[in-house]
């Protein structure tokens, strides 16, 4: 069977698209794959290179519809087919904005607007791309590195909601793929005495905003018969950036060189082969990539879906987590229940007073055994199984009749009170913290 490979590319601007991945857009494109193209903001922050429209700066709304229409015409140009916006008609994530660093990399701007992408939490962004992923059901997904090219917040935020996104999502992609830049190819895009510089009238660049590449260059996606229409696409994005020849330039005017390949980290999913290393970087951001393999491990999971759990719905505890739970309720019942009492006198002038150090450890190991399953089971029944146990134990060590020496529970005493029902209070506050689970990294 012929699988027709979906390519879903993640950015935060419109013409980001283009700057960092543009040729390779093209390229799938013309191959006949099925590329689909998401925009997280419409660029309303961007700084406007051409004089006759300079109103538009600071003019979001207005800025935003000239960018939605560029980005029509760049897809065009790359033959992309599918364009969405992050949010669909839902929700409009609006551009973060950003200033520059004293060490030339982009910085979180001082201020930026209630819909802001980054002041959105990152389980609702990543929940707005989770839904498109299901909906594309991609074989590779692409987008930045966790530096963000050059530090853009936005950048940095659409790297972190794509990871987080893909652990969400029902779907199972094959691969993920973030851009990242070798240092030589930086130095190479930001080169003035390259052939043609001269003319373009583009300043030189002082130093290089591309920030080191983050993770282990491994695609080096060759453009050259693309190049013509990565170019017609930057140039679609006329309020963005200019160009001239073989290079363009934003809205600081620093010329850089149109390079003729596009290079990617695998960030999860399907490896390349060694024996495809062993002859340099991969060709291709699909390669080694078994789409048949990826449509058949999702058909699987459709069929097993009751079988397998979403992060948002966690199975719920079962025989084991109630085993562990009374376990390791016995354990701290016993260890507290022999440590409790253990107090030390000090004497403040003529005043002795006490330091009942042991109570304080045994609830303290009380604490950390019942946030451990708490957190372990993302469920409050573990625990309160635990503390249960714990105080069934705790009164059994109170009973001197009913196993030799089993008085070590003193209850007419303050401590041995505070112990017998200090783990069920414990557990009952730990009962109303609602643990969630971590973003997930990959």
């Amino acid at each position: 069977m012929t699988v027709t490979p979906r390519v879903l590319f993640v950015h935060a601007h419109p013409d980001d698209e283009t700057i960092t991945t543009g040729g390779t857009i093209a390229a799938l494109a013309a191959e006949g794959a099925q590329v689909t193209v998401l925009s997280a903001t419409r660029g309303e922050g961007g700084e406007v290179i051409p004089t006759d429209l300079k109103d538009l700066e600071g003019n979001r709304t207005g800025l935003a519809r000239v960018r939605e229409s560029e980005i029509a015409e760049a897809m065009a140009a790359l033959g992309v087919r599918e364009h969405l916006f992050l949010g669909g008609t839902t929700r409009t994530f609006e551009d973060s904005g950003m200033e520059w660093g004293p060490d030339g990399h982009a910085v979180a701007a001082s201020t930026m607007p209630d819909n802001a992408l980054c002041a959105a939490e990152l389980s609702t962004v990543a929940d707005h791309i989770a839904a498109v992923i299901d909906a594309v059901r991609p074989h590779a997904v692409i987008t930045y590195a966790a530096n963000g090219g050059y530090g853009h917040p936005d950048h940095v935020r659409v790297h972190e909601a794509t990871v987080a996104a893909l652990d969400r999502a029902t779907w199972r992609t094959g691969r993920l793929l973030f851009v990242d830049v070798p240092a030589e190819v930086a130095r190479e895009t930001f080169d003035p005495n390259q052939p043609g510089f001269a003319e373009t009238g583009f300043a030189p660049a002082q130093s290089i905003p591309t920030k080191p590449p983050v993770g282990e260059i491994v695609v080096a996606q060759d453009i050259t018969s693309v190049l013509s229409a990565k170019r017609a696409a930057l140039a679609a994005h006329r309020t963005q950036v200019a160009v001239s020849g073989g290079f363009f330039a934003l809205s600081n005017g620093i010329g850089m060189k149109i390079v003729d390949h596009e290079f990617f980290s695998i960030g999860a999913g399907a490896p390349l082969a060694a024996e495809t290393l062993r002859s340099g970087l991969a060709p291709h951001v699909l390669t080694d990539l078994d789409l048949s393999e990826c449509e058949s491990q999702n058909s699987a999971g459709a069929i097993l879906g009751s079988t397998r759990r979403s992060r948002r719905q966690p199975k719920k505890p079962g025989a084991l987590a109630y085993a562990h739970a009374v376990l390791l309720g016995l354990l701290i019942g016993f260890l507290g229940g022999m440590q409790h009492l253990n107090a030390a006198v000090v004497h403040l002038g003529a005043t002795p007073v006490i330091i009942p150090w042991g109570l304080a450890l045994a609830l303290l190991l009380a604490a950390c055994g019942l946030w451990h399953l708490k957190t372990m089971y993302r469920s409050s029944s573990p625990m309160l199984v635990a503390a249960f146990t714990i105080a069934i134990l705790s009164y059994i060590l109170g009973q001197p009749q009913w196993l030799p020496g089993a008085d070590i529970i003193v209850t007419g005493t303050l401590r041995s009170v505070a112990w017998l029902i200090g783990p069920m209070l414990i557990a009952a506050i730990f009962a109303f913290i609602r643990v969630q689970r971590p973003e997930p990294t990959r």
